[in-house]
């Protein structure tokens, strides 16, 4: 009995001692496998949850005037359009625009006139000492021009001033400007633009004139205008009143009126302008003319709707 015990005990120990080190080993194969998986796992679920971080990351926000005077901005070419908006009448003899003309726009819409009743001066004569086979031996100058029926005023340059913040670079009004030379003129008289814009200036004439463009009484452009010569393109890089002469026919004048931002709108015939685009709130609305000055107004534009504005200079 003794015997077949210790014989048992001996064969316990030998088994104990050959699982243990198959356990210890099988431990040890088992480990590397274990951590491998979780590093394959985390990896994973880091890399997931880095890709959402650099998603949104790679989308800044934006300050909330910004955004939300992108929101109501018009389309690029909409602030310089040539055709008047639907309302704004070219002729005298119609309406002025109202309210309800513009109830289906989107965001806050400026409509207007600019009137003058004062007495308007005879065009000025002026003789032609060179090239008058060209230009003629005089040239009539009229410094306004108003209509008789509405009292509006042409040629008047309206701007509205942004709020702080408010433009962008992705609000931009393309449309380029010209500088025509054509029977001893600059065509068109008055334009306005927007920093940024392309000027093409080019000479329909049969004889050289000279393009000299100056804003705050520096030199901005001076160059000749050889009769059939290539166009000459020029960026426009600062705002202010642009100056241009012609130093061979020294009655040549023209202005081009240069804006940081794409709130601004010409007068047409019976003095209507049109801005969209302007974020709601205070803002200060300016009027330039070559002779009559500069008019001032503040003006509240509502979220949505239209604003009436008819300033007059006395």
């Amino acid at each position: 009995m003794v015997s077949c015990t210790a014989m048992i005990v001996q064969a316990l120990v030998r088994l104990l001692s050959i699982g243990v080190p198959v356990a210890m080993i099988g431990l040890a194969c088992w480990s590397p496998l274990l951590a491998a998986s979780q590093s394959v796992a985390d990896p994973e679920e880091t890399g997931r949850k880095a890709s959402v971080y650099r998603r949104a990351a790679s989308v800044p926000k934006l300050p909330a005037k910004f955004r939300q005077a992108r929101e109501v901005a018009p389309p690029v070419a909409e602030p310089q359009a040539e055709a008047p908006a639907p309302g704004v009448s070219r002729s005298g003899s119609e309406a002025p625009p109202t309210e309800s003309s513009y109830s289906g726009s989107a965001g806050p819409v400026i409509v207007g006139r600019i009137l003058y009743r004062g007495p308007v001066p005879a065009p000025t004569q002026v003789e032609v000492n060179r090239d008058q086979d060209v230009c003629g031996a005089i040239v009539s100058m009229a410094s306004l021009s108003v209509d008789a029926a509405t009292h509006g005023l042409q040629n008047a340059v309206v701007h509205v001033e942004p709020g702080t913040g408010e433009v962008s670079a992705g609000i931009f009004a393309a449309t380029p400007t010209v500088v025509q030379n054509k029977q001893c003129r600059f065509q068109p008289h008055i334009a306005a633009a927007q920093v940024g814009n392309e000027t093409k200036m080019f000479n329909d004439d049969p004889v050289m004139h000279n393009t000299n463009i100056t804003v705050a009484k520096s030199t901005v452009l001076n160059v000749a205008m050889v009769a059939g010569g290539s166009p000459i393109r020029k960026l426009l890089k600062r705002s202010g009143l642009y100056v241009v002469k012609c130093n061979v026919h020294k009655f040549m004048q023209a202005y081009r009126v240069v804006f940081n931002d794409p709130y601004f709108d010409q007068t047409r015939e019976a003095g209507q302008f049109t801005i969209t685009g302007v974020s709601p709130g205070l803002h200060t609305i300016s009027v330039w003319h070559e002779t009559l000055g500069v008019l001032q107004k503040e003006v509240q534009v509502p979220v949505q709707g239209t604003v009436v504005v008819d300033l007059e200079y006395k």
